[in-house]
């Protein structure tokens, strides 16, 4: 953007609560573990060589996974992104299911259909398992971020490539060199995500470092050894993001548009088949499959048990919905804050600090941000915090607001200059600016943003499973609970009305908020 703005102190107050609330929370956890009686280091002790076996064999895992989804998400980026395939924007709307989900409703859906077909779930309870869930989960992740690099390629690059050398020449030579900050970026992430991930091994019984954690605080009150294996896996996590923070911090994955780009499309014509059976294929193995195993195993006996779960579930839909719509309300303000800000003052060390401080907070495991959280505010004085939905909305607001300020900000990025400079000339003010040009301009990336956060609240599970307070029913840990001793059937049936839940809501935002965005995007007054 062509202008500076001064600290707003509507900002300031926003940086200095998320600061507050979230940041001194985790520093002080990490704190309390490393000095203990004034002393630093005196808890250390507790890390033996099983924890960093545990962890070694966590961090292969993460590996494999982030490898398979990049590679994955690259070939489906390059079809979606890069040719003319037919139905290519529906797909890229249906492949995205699978990200928007909870994770632990594939599980049972992979789970059901071991458990239908061979009659025996060992063999996807198991690494295997989570490999095989967890990269059907982040293949879309790996496939918006590189087929968004892909389709920013110059065009004449392409063009200058097929003068003198074959189209598997142009792919290996110039398109997949240029892409390669995309697929550091996306396999750093992808294996962020997948060595964090609680729900899915949890649910398989598979003994990971996440689970581990979990155990060693939930279950055996070992809270030093819990946190001081949490600083291990930040320090791995926020190390990662240090390597490739230019990449991650300016990446355009996540935007609504893209405006100026000049992508060249190829023809499929002679593997048009082909490339729609993988494509349908792939489609059928992250989404459609699973869904259908879940629903047969829901009915196979009749609609009894689907009833059961109905009537155990009904009491969450309130809490669940109302929770999630509070906490995207906020994400998205937070977000758009720090996005606005950071867009027109990208130079000052204050912005830069809140945008590093929201992406390191999105890096770190929900499990131990939850660890975290609980250990800060369960003192005295801080019980109206601890024993209320507010513990959830300060972990669902730090977990989530780098990605509403992600693709804010990069809306925000795609406006000229030309439209704010040409009102400043005509004296309005900086609010009627925000009012009348940018708000309606990317009214359709705050809606993404309003319903992406909504959707991830709704189904976070790792989080909120450590700090919800007593007496509190939420659909992600209503499942997650009965889950470990219920019948399968039962628990297919609730993993399908929850799918079926978020699936409803989400298209209900879009039909009544559809004509919105269209008035208000081109109002003139």
């Amino acid at each position: 953007m062509g202008r500076k703005l001064t600290n707003h102190p509507l900002y300031t107050i926003v940086f200095l609560s998320f600061v507050l609330f979230v940041v001194i929370p985790v520093a002080y956890t990490l704190g309390t573990a490393l000095f203990t009686d004034g002393s630093f280091g005196t808890n250390i002790q507790l890390l033996n060589l099983d924890t960093f076996s545990l962890l070694a064999k966590s961090c292969i895992i993460a590996f494999f996974i982030a490898l398979l989804s990049t590679f994955f998400g690259t070939i489906l980026g390059f079809m979606l992104y890069k040719t003319n395939i037919k139905f290519r924007n529906i797909f890229k709307i249906l492949l995205l299911i699978p990200l928007f989900i909870s994770p632990y409703i594939l599980a049972v859906a992979w789970k059901d259909f071991f458990f239908i077909f061979f009659n025996d779930t060992n063999l996807i309870s198991s690494y295997i398992g989570v490999i095989l869930v967890l990269t059907t989960i982040f293949t879309p992740l790996s496939m918006i971020i590189t087929g968004s690099a892909l389709s920013n390629i110059d065009a004449q690059l392409e063009e200058s490539g097929f003068m003198i050398t074959s189209f598997r020449m142009v792919i290996l030579k110039i398109m997949l060199p240029l892409i390669k900050p995309a697929l550091i970026t996306s396999f750093v992430l992808v294996f962020i995500f997948s060595i964090s991930e609680f729900s899915v091994p949890a649910f398989f019984g598979v003994k990971l470092f996440t689970t581990e954690i979990f155990t060693q605080f939930s279950a055996f009150y070992n809270h030093s050894l819990a946190i001081l294996q949490s600083g291990l896996l930040i320090v791995i996590c926020i190390l990662l993001l240090f390597t490739e923070k230019q990449n991650i911090a300016d990446a355009p994955f996540l935007s609504i548009g893209s405006k100026g780009t000049d992508n060249k499309l190829y023809n499929t014509k002679n593997r048009n088949i082909l490339s729609l059976l993988f494509m349908f294929g792939w489609l059928s193995i992250s989404v459609v499959f699973p869904f259908i195993i879940l629903f047969v195993q829901s009915f196979k006996n009749g609609a009894s048990r689907f009833i059961q779960a109905f009537e155990l579930l009904l009491p969450t839909f309130a809490n669940s919905i109302g929770l999630a719509f509070s906490a995207a309300l906020i994400i998205v303000f937070i977000g758009f804050i720090a996005a606005y800000y950071s867009a027109y003052q990208s130079g000052t060390k204050t912005i830069k600090s809140f945008d590093w401080l929201l992406l390191i907070v999105f890096a770190i495991p929900s499990t131990i941000l939850g660890i975290s959280l609980i250990k800060f505010y369960n003192q005295p004085g801080l019980d109206i915090i601890y024993s209320s939905y507010a513990i959830i909305l300060i972990a669902l607001a730090g977990k989530f607001s780098f990605i509403s300020s992600k693709l804010i900000g990069n809306a925000i990025r795609q406006i000229p200059n030309s439209l704010d400079e040409a009102a400043q000339i005509e004296g309005i003010s900086s609010f009627t600016r925000l009012r009348k040009i940018l708000i309606p301009l990317i009214l359709p990336a705050l809606f993404a943003a309003f319903i992406i956060s909504f959707i991830f609240s709704l189904g976070e599970l790792g989080t909120t499973i450590m700090v919800y307070p007593p007496g509190t029913e939420i659909m992600p840990i209503k499942v997650f609970t009965i889950m470990a001793n219920a019948p399968q059937s039962l628990t297919s049936s609730m993993t399908l009305i929850v799918f079926s839940v978020t699936l409803l809501i989400i298209s209900g935002f879009y039909f009544l908020m559809k004509p919105l965005i269209k008035n208000y995007g081109f109002a003139n007054d």
